[in-house]
């Protein structure tokens, strides 16, 4: 079973902004192999491969498989980097977030990557992928803006059409990506031409994939994408999530360094961890898995601005201090390195305005109506979207010195989960 985009036809699509234009191939009737391949009974438990284990969201996925009784096997697919095997890195994420693992039995760590032949593994594994997977979740991929469409099309958007081709071979499996509400932006030709932090190459590659995952399900392959927004840490995490790393957090920085927020009833969209791998796991394993999905729970500038205290100026306003304050001016010249300083500040400046484009409340906009989307089904929270938000800022030493302190209380981690000891964050910005 082949599976291919036709005369490049994902390109040609975002030059014309226009889905419909994406085609794709098969040396089969993707149906047809469906239907004559075995598969395991509704009520018969589950072998899940799961793709970025390693990673924030991926650590969480894991978690739910290992605890959910309908799961058989987890083999977790990650790289040996160096020294490090895969379950090193999977440690390592684990201490990181003082996240703990149920110790079922269930798991099976498997050193390779799906960028590879075989996903890097000696036939003996690959088989046995082959024949006992039912379930894939591809959780896996970059995480950052810094690359051209170009890139992004040979690390995620034609391996996922090798994903695919390898949930129709030996044994029938779905196959579920985690996709990016950010792509979302891309609602009119105009905002393919568009010069911003959100959109860039990744935010393309993210449009691509979601198209593709929408096509070739219409078509038969049993591929279903979930649109997740930022995700940020739950109780489990003792509220730690990445920090700095996201392009959140960077401009919930902002925002509180100018005591302000702009006025809106369009939302923010966030999702803690384990909420996020709750919604995809139950859809995973049910047994009509929906074929689009966005897991989000939604935070309005107003529940921002009273928990924050921040005052709700109009969005012109809010934006026209920010660009003055953030203006580059002539003190800010480091003589000794007058240079270098130039360059920096203005990239600093460049960036917070990239940040918060002229059209940032149009493509805020365009994710809060697809996130409000009729039908997706809504998704049960544990605690209300800005405790999270609040839990998490207060454990991001960055942002302490612009939080109020007459705020309530941050919600208590529960019980045996240690809240974990604030650290300075990195300053890379990280993606939606």
């Amino acid at each position: 079973m082949h599976i291919f985009l036709r005369h490049n036809s994902d390109r040609i699509a975002l030059s014309m902004g226009n889905p419909n234009r994406i085609s794709l191939g098969y040396s089969e009737d993707p149906r047809t192999v469906a239907k004559r391949l075995p598969r395991r009974g509704d009520d018969e438990p589950k072998n899940v491969l799961l793709l970025g284990a390693n990673g924030f969201v991926g650590m969480h996925m894991l978690r739910e498989l290992l605890g959910d009784a309908r799961v058989a096997t987890v083999y977790a697919l990650v790289r040996r980097k160096g020294d490090k095997s895969g379950e090193d890195r999977i440690a390592r994420q684990l201490r990181k977030y003082k996240l703990e693992l149920p110790d079922t039995g269930k798991l099976s760590v498997l050193e390779g990557s799906y960028l590879d032949p075989a996903m890097g593994l000696d036939s003996a594994a690959y088989e046995e992928l082959l024949t006992e997977v039912d379930v894939v979740i591809d959780a896996a991929g970059a995480t950052t803006h810094d690359y051209p469409y170009s890139r992004y099309r040979e690390e995620k958007v034609l391996p996922t059409l090798r994903l695919a081709e390898f949930c129709l071979q030996k044994r029938f499996k779905t196959l579920h990506v985690i996709g990016s509400v950010g792509s979302e932006v891309y609602q009119q030709w105009r905002d393919f031409y568009r010069n911003s932090f959100f959109y860039t190459g990744y935010s393309r590659m993210k449009w691509v994939v979601k198209h593709i995952s929408l096509r070739a399900n219409r078509d038969g392959v049993p591929i279903h994408i979930y649109q997740a927004p930022f995700a940020l840490g739950g109780p489990g995490t003792g509220f730690k999530d990445p920090g700095m790393e996201y392009s959140f957090w960077n401009m919930i920085s902002h925002i509180l360094q100018l005591g302000m927020v702009w006025d809106s009833e369009v939302t923010s969209p966030v999702v803690a961890g384990d909420v996020l791998a709750r919604s995809v796991v139950a859809n995973a394993l049910s047994s009509a898995p929906r074929v689009i999905s966005y897991p989000v729970t939604p935070v309005t500038t107003e529940e921002i601005a009273e928990r924050f205290k921040l005052k709700l100026v109009p969005w012109a306003t809010f934006r026209r201090e920010l660009v003055r304050q953030h203006r580059f001016r002539p003190g800010q010249i480091d003589w000794s390195k007058p240079v270098a300083s130039i360059r920096r500040g203005r990239q600093q400046s460049k960036f917070v305005s990239s940040l918060f484009p002229r059209s940032f409340h149009t493509l805020l906009n365009n994710i809060h109506t697809a996130a409000s989307n009729p039908t997706t089904v809504r998704i049960d929270a544990d605690l209300p979207s800005i405790d999270v938000m609040e839990n998490n800022a207060r454990r991001i030493r960055k942002l302490g010195r612009y939080l109020p302190e007459n705020t309530p209380a941050p919600v208590a981690v529960g019980a045996g989960v240690p809240a974990p000891v604030p650290a300075p964050e990195p300053v890379a910005v990280g993606a939606l």
